[in-house]
């Protein structure tokens, strides 16, 4: 089993996903951070076999990519593409152990992100014109971004059968083709009932039943969406646009205003775990203290003779003082 290529292992790896239905992004995605680690022991000289597909040569790997300069996210990607990787091994018996198990995931900052304002939102929407197809379709597409947090590729894979707009909820296929319900607004079904009726062209193929589509009929790719939200911010004065950050927007206002439990907003954006819901917990908490009245405790702790300062008559008394 030692002298077995690491690259084939990796072919064999990517065969294994596609059984299990993993989505085609996701397996390049794990050959690309693979592959990045057979280019790494081919550069030293070494057998690229699973021999050297252990703990010291892994680590020797993220202290190599950390020291290239590569963002704390992306080794840390690399990582648990390895990790996962090492775990696969152990399960197809071609190790008698997972040789990665005591690997730990390196650390990566958390940034606060700050969701869309309101203000914002107002631009995005005044840029568009409703009575046109494109603004019309733009708007609706904002619109259904912002209410259910849906990702990019769930956008523009929704199908139009799946839109039960009167019923008020999207049938969506998520990560690894699982279904999943989603709720929408009143506002978006009125922005989708506009859209459909009158301004959504018939597709230019029979077969093409995805909801959004371009004006001349075809299927509105992800890229297209992309560098769509892309020019639109950066018209309209919000150049920091993009999907995921709808995504962020919709999971921050669903805590903010109360509109369900953790468990419901991990339904409506599908994620497996509770994990990157605690995530937007932390920064619609982080986002509500900024925005918030602060109860300060030593403010309500009735410090009498702090409270009775005349800070402006001290300050101008002081003032007065200085000689120039």
């Amino acid at each position: 089993m030692a002298e077995i290529e690491l690259g084939n292992l990796i072919l064999h790896f990517s065969q294994s996903n596609k059984a299990e239905s993993k989505s085609g992004k996701t397996i390049s995605w794990y050959e690309e951070m693979l592959n990045s680690f057979i280019s790494f022991l081919a550069s030293l000289g070494m057998n690229v076999l699973l021999s050297e597909f252990n703990i010291n040569s892994a680590r020797e790997f993220v202290i190599n990519e950390q020291e290239r300069g590569l963002s704390p996210y992306t080794v840390r990607g690399k990582v648990r593409a390895l990790k996962a990787f090492a775990s696969w091994l152990h399960r197809e018996g071609y190790t008698s152990d997972n040789v990665l198990f005591n690997l730990k995931l390196p650390k990566a900052p958390i940034n606060l992100i700050e969701p869309l304002t309101e203000s914002e939102v107002n631009q995005l929407i005044n840029y568009q014109n409703p009575l046109t197809a494109l603004g019309c379709r733009n708007t609706a597409l904002l619109v259904l971004l912002l209410d259910t947090g849906l990702r990019l590729n769930e956008l523009c894979g929704l199908k139009y059968e799946d839109t039960h707009i009167e019923e008020g909820y999207l049938k969506v296929l998520g990560k690894g083709a699982k279904q999943r319900l989603v709720p929408i607004g009143g506002l978006t079904q009125k922005v989708l009932w506009r859209y459909t009726l009158h301004f959504r062209p018939e597709p230019l193929v029979n077969t093409n039943s995805v909801l959004f589509l371009t004006l001349a009929g075809e299927t509105l790719s992800a890229n297209a969406v992309k560098l769509l939200l892309k020019r639109w911010g950066k018209n309209a004065g919000v150049p920091r646009l993009h999907a995921h950050l709808c995504r962020h927007t919709f999971a921050t206002n669903f805590i903010n205003h109360d509109c369900g439990d953790v468990f419901r907003l991990q339904q409506i954006l599908g994620h497996t775990t509770l994990e990157m819901v605690r995530k937007y917990v932390h920064y619609a908490s982080d986002q509500a203290m900024i925005n918030g009245k602060y109860s300060s405790p030593v403010d309500l702790m009735g410090l009498r003779k702090l409270n009775g300062y005349k800070i402006d008559r001290i300050l101008k008394k002081k003032s007065s003082k200085v000689s120039f």
